[in-house]
Parts: structure tokens; C-alpha cells; sequence
């Protein structure tokens, strides 16, 4: 399987809780055989989508804009057999950079609609593309706040999308009294990965242990105002 990882935070590798995750979700799927690649949004020129349609018309399966979208990631987007994206939680929901990699993915799709049951659709153009999984993770210490994000991408991504990491509470995962607990949730997060390439799901038991909580919610607030204050200059 060749999987390729699509992260847009904006923070470097060092500081990216979503970095942090989606490598641990990557060394699962390394474990259990697959090939992977992570590229980093940031570093690539993304136009918004022109809403022209001429992907569909004039250049058919292929936008007419010059950028690194157009020339080089839709193409390696569609090449993948996983392709994984990977987003911090802004405002509850995936981040501009992301959103607009996903608007531009537009030329993977035939303009003539589709019942898909409950909802009219559209086919797809080519004849293999890519199965997805999402990685994101939030702040917050409750996994309800992903609700809208895990909405809007299966309303996307349809029967494409296969997995979806949720990982709350993540600005504590480098907490060193949180240690023993945060091994455990990386390690399950891995797991994760190693159980969608072999067996092309992630088990119940297993997003469990991803979404385990890491302290008290009361704590985890505590522990965050008091950092903030810090920052604030105010004790």
C-alpha cells in the first residue's frame, strides 16, 4: 500500500501536536508493510479554486491554474492508494490550508450526477483514487468537539473516507506527569495505522484507546489557564 500524508499545520515538526499523531499513526502502517511519504502543505503555493469549472469542461480532469496544486500534489493525491490529510482543529472544523487543498481536488470528479442513495453525487474521472483517512487533533479535553469536522468529511469524502483519528486534548501530550497516559493513547494511535493497512479498518477497541481521556477535564482546564496566564503575565 502507498499511503501519502497531506499536513497542514502551520507550526513546524517540533512544536505540531498533528505532526506528533499523524507519525505515530504512520509508523503503524509502516509496521504492517505500507510505503509512506508526508508532505507538508505549507511549504507549497495553493490557489483557491475559481469555481470556473473548466476541470470539468475545457481541461477535463485537469486544472487550468499554474501552482504546485495543479502541477504536482493533485497529481500525487491521486496516485495514492491511502492518502492521509491531516489538519489542526481551527474554529471546529479543518483549517483554511487544508480546505482549499480539498476545493482544488475538484478535477477528481465528473461533472454528471449520481444517485448515492440518500444524496445525488458525482463519479469519479479516474479509475483508481485514493481511500482516505483523517488525522486532526483540538486543545479542548472533550472529543465532542470534533462533531463538525467528522460531519463535513463524510459529507466529502463519502465512502472514500476509511478512518478518522480525533485526537483531543493535545496540547497536553508533551505534559510530563501525563507521560505514562500519553504513551498509551500514541501507541493506540499507531495501532491504528497498523490495523487500517492490514486489515482495512481500525477497530472500536482500538479508537477507544485513541480517545481516552488523560486527566480530568477539570485538571486539563486548570493546567491550560494556568499556562495562559503565564504567557499573559499574569502569575
Amino acid at each position: 500500500m502507498r499511503i501519502i500524508a497531506f499536513n497542514s499545520s502551520p507550526r513546524d515538526n517540533q512544536t505540531s501536536k498533528t505532526e506528533m499523531v499523524l507519525q505515530k499513526f504512520l509508523d503503524g502502517a509502516r509496521r504492517a508493510g505500507a510505503e509512506t511519504e508526508t508532505l507538508y502543505l505549507r511549504d507549497y503555493k495553493i490557489k483557491h479554486c475559481l469555481g470556473c469549472f473548466s476541470c470539468w469542461i475545457k481541461t477535463p480532469g485537469r486544472c487550468v491554474q499554474k501552482d504546485d496544486m495543479a502541477e504536482e500534489l493533485f497529481g500525487r493525491y491521486i496516485s495514492a492508494d491511502l492518502a492521509v490529510l491531516a489538519t489542526p482543529l481551527y474554529h471546529f472544523n479543518m483549517n483554511a490550508r487544508l480546505k482549499m487543498f480539498i476545493e482544488r481536488t475538484l478535477p477528481m470528479v465528473s461533472p454528471i450526477l449520481k444517485d448515492r442513495g440518500e444524496r445525488t453525487g458525482h463519479g469519479y474521472r479516474f479509475e483508481q483514487v485514493p481511500k482516505v483517512a483523517v488525522v486532526s487533533v483540538c486543545g479542548f479535553p472533550e472529543q465532542e468537539h470534533f462533531r463538525a469536522l467528522s460531519l463535513n468529511m463524510r459529507m466529502i469524502l463519502g465512502d472514500l473516507l476509511v478512518a478518522e483519528i480525533y485526537r483531543h486534548s493535545s496540547e497536553a501530550l508533551p505534559a510530563p506527569p501525563l507521560a505514562a497516559k500519553v504513551q498509551k493513547v500514541l501507541a493506540a494511535v499507531s495501532q491504528a495505522g497498523e490495523e487500517l493497512v492490514r486489515e482495512g479498518q481500525v477497530r472500536p477497541e482500538t479508537m477507544t484507546a485513541v480517545t481516552q481521556d488523560l486527566a480530568p477535564r477539570e485538571l486539563l482546564n486548570q493546567l491550560a489557564n494556568e499556562h495562559w496566564r503565564r504567557e499573559l503575565g499574569q502569575g
